[in-house]
């Protein structure tokens, strides 16, 4: 297992048993043998202090006792009493050792580090506890510290330059990827997070394009049925018919032919459209003109219907002159095949965006229809339009034309009783 894909808790746990390990190899070795030392020096020591105590009260008189008391106390930084050697005074052991003639020139009792100095049969000088310290005994009392400490640093130091080698290693990924992700304001946290957030909406896009593309193979399929049948029919009528007739059913199929090639060419423009990465130019438009030039190009196929403007004033924005142009015409056209005798164009700019509503006083959306009409293929009710309809892509392109200009486009309640469509675009808009 390597180290750089550890995780951290496996670190943790071989950085705790390695401490172990190294902990009781020290404590065997080394720390043993500087307690032995230090115990030694400890020792020494407490025999200087008993040679001072034999040397202070040996030859002292009763009333000087309690004065020499009071100055070892002060030279060792402790408490020297004058007791009685009486035996609720001492432990049995120390009471004991007292009486031996040994103990006459003083008894060290290691483990309370207390030395005791018989003056006479009645009383006994006691001092301490002593305390010994110099620099051995720091390191001692802080030997599992200072072992810790340098075995651990390193680690730790290398973990850090490790990390932060590895979060730079992120950032020259993320700042390599084809998405903007990077900011100098951000941590490397918060950029992930953000690149979390591009990937799950890529997923979310292709999830939508694998939906689009399921759909338009299902419509593409319906579509063709048509035309591939009318020139199917045509040529096997083509042997059987006079040849009179042979011209009719040519001009069917030539028909069928170019019903073909215009679904072709409207699912190949429906298709760019929907393609979210490709790149509209933009300039600044007069939606006034192309609504009047959009009018123009229309008003030959629906003689019948009155096409009208309802604003003169100029009303521009940032789009694409011949996508917006391409917009308005799908839906004129389709307001055309439903109008009975008008249809208006009113155009309003507002404080933030401009509004384009266009109605018809013809028979409205079809029950049922009005919450999938903007889905490709998706035709109203052909027994009351004048043409064929179209290929059922419309509307869908009607969409995607908006959503490219960051705009929207919905059904709403107009003054006249047809259908009526808004789409609304921001009058300032830049890419």
């Amino acid at each position: 297992m390597q180290i750089s894909n550890a995780k951290p808790s496996t670190l943790v746990l071989a950085l705790l048993l390695l401490n172990m390990a190294v902990a009781s190899l020290l404590n065997t070795h080394v720390y043993y043998s500087l307690e032995t030392l230090v115990y030694k020096q400890y020792e020494n020591y407490l025999l200087q202090v008993k040679e001072q105590m034999h040397q202070t009260f040996s030859n002292a008189p009763n009333s000087q006792w309690q004065k020499k008391a009071i100055m070892l106390g002060q030279a060792f930084d402790t408490e020297c009493l004058l007791i009685d050697r009486k035996p609720e005074n001492f432990s049995a052991e120390d009471f004991k050792l007292l009486q031996l003639k040994q103990a006459q020139s003083g008894l060290i009792d290691i483990n309370s580090a207390v030395i005791y100095y018989p003056l006479d049969n009645d009383f006994v000088a006691e001092i301490g506890p002593i305390a010994f310290t110099n620099w051995q005994t720091f390191i001692l009392d802080w030997f599992s510290w200072f072992c810790a400490i340098f075995l651990n640093l390193p680690i730790i130091y290398w973990y850090l330059t490790y990390t932060e080698k590895e979060k730079k290693n992120v950032s020259t990924m993320l700042k390599n990827l084809p998405f903007n992700v990077t900011n100098d304001q951000q941590n490397i946290y918060e950029n992930i997070q953000q690149l979390n957030e591009l990937i799950l909406k890529a997923q979310q896009e292709n999830s939508e394009r694998l939906i689009l593309q399921r759909d338009l193979l299902h419509g593409v399929a319906h579509e063709f049925r048509s035309p591939m049948a009318r020139i199917q029919f045509a040529l096997d009528m083509l042997e059987e018919t006079p040849e009179n007739e042979h011209e009719r059913l040519r001009h069917s199929m030539h028909t069928a032919l170019e019903d073909l090639d215009k679904l072709v060419k409207e699912l190949l423009y429906y298709a760019k459209l929907k393609d979210s990465e490709a790149i509209i130019t933009l300039e600044k438009v007069n939606l006034h003109d192309i609504c009047i030039a959009a009018i123009e190009e229309v008003n030959d196929f629906y003689p019948e219907v009155s096409f009208q403007i309802t604003t003169t004033d100029p009303v521009y924005t940032a789009g694409n002159t011949k996508l917006l142009k391409r917009l308005l015409i799908n839906l004129l056209r389709n307001a055309g095949r439903f109008a009975c005798t008008v249809c208006k164009v009113a155009l309003v700019a507002r404080n933030n965006d401009i509004s384009i509503t266009l109605e018809d006083d013809g028979m409205g959306i079809p029950p049922g229809k009005s919450s999938r009409i903007f889905e490709p293929f998706t035709r109203l009710d052909a027994s009351r339009s004048r043409d064929s309809g179209g290929c059922g892509l419309g509307l869908a392109i009607v969409l995607s034309i908006v959503n490219k200009h960051h705009g929207t486009v919905s059904l709403v309640e107009g003054k006249l009783p047809g259908a009526c469509f808004e789409i609304v675009l921001p009058s300032n808009h830049s890419k």
